[in-house]
């Protein structure tokens, strides 16, 4: 901040003065709470500059626990989770900051792919600090990234009543109630969401899902806008590309919206949505048979997801087999038998957490619903015998 010359020294003289009266400890919190507060507001932009320019201040104000941690989120932001990672780690076990950076270890090892991992360290946590809605929000994603959908909700609820206007515990209730099946909540969870702070990547992501929610609905009016807002954010992804296309097709030029969306997904082969969405299209475009081999691709990405075996139910009866739609729709069925099943055990886990038998069963059922990546995390946890795995 510039101070005009005539006021300087009155604003020296009282900053003596404060001094004089140990008035030190008073003004080093305010500009620590300011360095927080700064730091939030660069985080919630993605603002870069506005991120340099807080940790500095953070440092300024004596808190360079807090100025790593802020670092480590900059780093998790851009996609960048093993730097992160050991950013929170070099925040030493005396530092004030050091809950916060446990908490930032265990983002990263969930983006890492190190589910039970950052399940544990979550656990950890919330034994020392119940209401700390950041790790409630992160045992939620477990529970989420596990296919345990249920227990997903009562900490992504406690999470969201404990950050009134943080959006992304909504965006996460928004996503479970979408794999759930029950949409109108869904659409409920998530137009809060975006009417709250988030990150811009939660906010993209947020109104990807609810644009998604209004193209099934035949809701023009509704997407044309949302769409709009996701074209602000640049570069468009993917999948955002592919809702464009989908929104030409309630425009009117349904040949066009099939075209491209086509080459989207060809382009990127590894992401099932997609192919879903490629399915969907064939079928209201009345293209049954065309619509079996994208909905089975989704199956082969994503074989624990229920919906896509619902619709690739329908285009089998419509392309006139049976047989096999039958078949699907009896795999359909014990595929939901068993994802009840893990939620049975996920429970038995929690109540003997030093008895391996539960997980080892975990990891058995993960096989049988294709989920290999899920099974080795579970042996891995069992073999371990760790207190407080999820």
């Amino acid at each position: 901040m510039v101070i005009k010359q005539p006021v300087r020294l009155v604003v020296i003289i009282l900053m003596l003065g404060a001094l004089a009266l140990g008035g030190w400890f008073f003004l080093l919190p305010v500009s620590l709470k300011q360095a927080r507060q700064a730091a939030a507001l660069a985080l919630s932009d993605d603002n870069e500059a506005a991120l340099e320019r807080a940790r500095n201040s953070l440092l300024a104000a004596g808190a360079p626990g807090e100025a790593q941690v802020l670092q480590g989120r900059m780093f998790l932001q851009r996609g960048q989770p093993g730097r992160a990672l050991d950013m929170a780690r070099k925040v030493g076990g005396a530092d004030p900051a050091q809950a916060d950076a446990r908490v930032l270890a265990a983002e990263c090892l969930l983006v890492l792919g190190r589910t039970l991992e950052a399940g544990d360290a979550f656990q950890e946590i919330l034994k020392l600090q119940p209401d700390n809605a950041d790790a409630l929000l992160g045992m939620a994603a477990v529970w989420y990234d596990l296919g345990a959908l249920v227990r997903a909700l009562e900490p992504a609820e406690k999470a969201a009543s404990l950050r009134v206007n943080d959006g992304r515990p909504l965006r996460l209730l928004g996503s479970i109630h979408l794999q759930l099946g029950e949409r109108f909540v869904a659409r409920e969870k998530l137009e809060q969401a975006v009417a709250r702070q988030m990150p811009p990547s939660h906010a993209r992501q947020a109104l990807e899902q609810l644009l998604e929610l209004e193209l099934e609905e035949g809701r023009l009016s509704e997407a044309t806008t949302l769409q709009a807002r996701l074209a602000a954010f640049q570069a468009a992804t993917a999948r955002e590309q592919a809702l464009a296309a989908w929104l030409m097709e309630l425009q009117g030029d349904s040949a066009e919206s099939l075209a491209r969306l086509r080459a989207i997904t060809e382009r990127e082969i590894r992401d099932p949505t997609l192919w879903r969405w490629l399915g969907e299209a064939l079928l209201r475009a009345g293209k049954a048979t065309e619509a079996v081999a994208p909905l089975e691709k989704t199956l082969q990405l994503e074989p624990q997801a229920p919906e896509p075996r619902h619709l690739l139910a329908r285009a089998l009866d419509r392309a006139g087999q049976a047989d096999k739609a039958r078949q699907v729709r009896q795999d359909l069925a014990l595929l939901e038998q068993r994802l009840k099943q893990l939620t049975a055990l996920n429970a038995k886990v929690d109540e003997n957490p030093l008895d391996p038998a539960p997980r080892l069963e975990m990891a058995t059922v993960c096989e049988t619903i294709g989920r290999p990546d899920w099974a080795r995390q579970w042996r891995e946890s069992a073999a371990k015998g760790r207190a407080g795995n999820p």
